[in-house]
């Protein structure tokens, strides 16, 4: 089904109340308000919105398309949206917002600074890899943007080129927009650390930082568990079996098992962090690409476990529009600057899964991380229950948000962001780092982010 606002010929139907929203608990307006708001976002932007519903059976996934008012494409404006139909729709629209709003679009209303790679090291980014490597290039500056602490310590800067992939990329679009600015980096090493972990949408400020930060706590979670557990084999996860699901849990895992026609397992990656994290794994597909599995983390294990269910079901309903944009015949676009791709070619570079067997293929034990290959120790998982609730429920967005940054504070790395925009009737995108948490995940993109410091001293620990 195709639809839209102000584009498409279907209306819209009526969103039901928040009680089908999966993470309600960490919204601010109810799902009818919030489809309101996308739209009068959206609108005020002076965009139109086109969604396109990819199964009529749910939990479903919805892909969102934001074009001008002339007819030409948003950059970056796709978007896509999981869970029951209304909000599956709703969150494709926030999310298609988000990325247009972290990318190239803002660059130049960005309060960006230039800071010498070398002073770099004497902050919270002293340790990182990637950073590192700009401070061995005698006299490197790079554009940084100033994040504001939400830990209660001092504002730091953060390099553009670690949550923004698009702007260290070498084309001629961006190398002239950096040689004005006066960045002299050669990002050419540092391209695997780049990646857009804590970009986050919300209706407010703190509804878009908590996203931002449980994004955080996931993939740094999922980056462990590759490390230690499938790179090391190491101890493996608790195993959550479907009769410890509550009956709705089990209906959203049941579809996800009829999406890929095999069994779905819940593993619990929770780190740490303190932040509830659940992975959905297909045990009897993976292994030959990063695909059947979906990820969620939420301060509520419930939550955690539903997000990874509807990400797993996201993500098999989007393969299928992978494939079918690869197989169907196109003609040549018209030529786009490579930082202002098309919507097909932003599709087209999900289809990934033979270059990175091509990229790592002397590499057997970085190719079983990338393309999940561990069904086989699934023996080894104890068996647990559904991650708790790890405040009351009723806890207002704030002090959610308050409660990741304390616990992501105590394992020892700082938190701060910066916030990319604030739009007409107050939605939020913020971009958030917490230097220190891990970025190997980016290997199932075939990139290899070696470890930091919490990877190594962790790996050491599982070894003893």
């Amino acid at each position: 089904m195709v639809g839209g606002e102000g584009a498409g010929p279907l209306p819209l139907p009526p969103a039901p109340g928040n009680a089908a929203w999966s993470g309600a608990r960490e919204r601010e307006l109810p799902l009818a308000e919030a489809e309101r708001r996308v739209h009068a976002e959206i609108r005020a932007l002076g965009w139109r919105s086109r969604y396109r519903v990819l199964d009529e059976d749910e939990p479903t996934a919805t892909q969102c398309e934001l074009w001008h008012s002339d007819g030409t494409e948003v950059p970056y404006g796709l978007g896509s949206g999981k869970g029951l139909s209304a909000p599956a729709r709703v969150g494709a629209q926030f999310e298609a917002l988000e990325h247009a709003l972290s990318g190239p679009l803002v660059f130049d209303s960005l309060p960006v600074r230039l800071c010498d790679a070398a002073d770099l090291l004497s902050g919270p980014f002293g340790a990182d890899r990637a950073v590192r490597d700009a401070a061995r290039q005698p006299g490197a500056r790079l554009a940084c943007l100033r994040h504001s602490a939400l830990d209660g310590g001092p504002d730091f800067d953060v390099p553009l080129f670690l949550w923004a992939p698009w702007y260290p990329v070498p084309t001629p679009g961006m190398l002239e927009r950096r040689s004005r600015l006066g960045d002299t980096a050669d990002y050419r090493s540092m391209l695997s650390y780049s990646v857009n972990t804590g970009c986050a949408i919300g209706a407010t400020d703190d509804e878009a930082l908590l996203h931002a930060l449980n994004e955080w706590a996931e993939r740094d979670a999922f980056s462990l568990f590759l490390l230690c557990g499938v790179y090391d084999r190491g101890p493996m996860p608790a195993r959550i079996p479907r009769e410890a699901l509550p009956g709705f849990l089990r209906e959203r895992l049941d579809r996800a098992a009829a999406v890929v026609g095999g069994p779905v397992v819940l593993l619990d990656l929770t780190t740490d962090l303190g932040v509830p994290v659940v992975m959905a794994y297909a045990p009897a597909l993976a292994g030959s690409s990063a695909r059947y599995y979906g990820l969620g983390a939420s301060l509520s294990g419930e939550t955690a476990v539903e997000r990874a269910v509807t990400e797993f079901v996201q993500g098999e309903l989007l393969a299928g529009v992978v494939a079918e944009h690869a197989a169907a015949p196109r003609e040549r676009p018209a030529r786009r600057p490579a930082e202002r791709p098309t919507f097909d070619q932003v599709v087209a570079e999900h289809d990934i899964a033979a270059a990175v067997r091509e990229r790592l293929a002397g590499h057997p034990r970085l190719l079983a991380c990338a393309h999940l290959d561990f069904a086989d120790r699934l023996a080894d998982a104890p068996v647990a229950g559904v991650p708790p609730e790890t405040v009351p429920p009723g806890t207002p967005v704030a002090r959610q948000r308050a409660a990741v940054v304390e616990r992501i504070a105590a394992a020892g790395h700082r938190v701060a962001a910066h916030r990319l925009a604030v739009l007409e009737h107050g939605t939020t995108v913020v971009q958030v780092q917490c230097p220190g948490l891990e970025r190997f995940h980016l290997i199932t993109k075939g990139h290899l982010a070696l470890p930091g410091e919490r990877g190594r001293r962790l790996r050491a620990r599982d070894r003893v």
